[in-house]
C-alpha cells in the first residue's frame, strides 16, 4: 500500500501543474475571454490573440482581426470593456476604442493622447488613446 503523505504530496503536485497549465494556456490565448462575432449568418468566437482592436459603430462594435478582417459584434463597447478588462492584454483607450496591447505597431504623441496603429493592418486605421488613458496606457507598456 502505498504511503499516504507520498500519495498526497503528488495529488498536490498534480494540482499545482494543472495550475501552472491553465495559467500558460491562457496566456497563449488558447483559453480564456474570447468575444462573438457574427460572420455572415453564423457567429464566430474570435479568442484575444486574433483580435487587434475593437471600436464602436452605430450597431454596436467593428472588431478588427490580426489578419485585417473586421467582423461585427451587437453589444456595447462599455458590456466589452466590462468583460475584458481582467485580461492583460486588452485596455480600453478611448470611449469608442478598446485596444489588444500585443499587436501594436506605432505610438505617435498627438494632441490630447496618442494615436496608434497596428501590426497587419494599414498605417491609415488608427486608435486614440485619449488623455484620460495616456497614464494607464503608458503604465501597461513599461514606460
Amino acid at each position: 500500500m502505498p504511503d499516504e503523505n507520498l500519495l498526497n504530496d503528488l495529488l498536490a503536485e498534480i494540482k499545482q501543474l494543472r495550475q501552472t497549465q491553465e495559467e500558460v494556456l491562457k496566456t497563449l490565448g488558447l483559453v480564456g475571454k474570447s468575444v462573438w462575432v457574427q460572420d455572415g449568418d453564423k457567429k464566430k468566437l474570435l479568442r484575444i490573440p486574433e483580435i487587434s482592436f475593437i471600436t464602436t459603430n452605430p450597431k454596436g462594435l467593428d472588431i478588427y482581426t490580426t489578419t485585417g478582417e473586421k467582423y461585427i459584434n451587437f453589444d456595447s463597447i462599455g458590456e466589452t470593456a466590462k468583460e475584458l478588462k481582467d485580461d492583460p492584454l486588452m485596455m480600453k483607450t478611448h470611449k469608442s476604442f478598446i485596444i489588444n496591447l500585443n499587436q501594436i505597431d506605432t505610438v505617435n504623441v498627438i494632441p490630447g493622447g496618442r494615436e496608434l496603429t497596428f501590426k497587419n493592418l494599414s498605417p491609415q486605421i488608427t486608435v486614440k488613446v485619449s488623455s484620460d488613458y495616456v497614464e494607464e496606457f503608458e503604465k501597461r507598456l513599461g514606460k
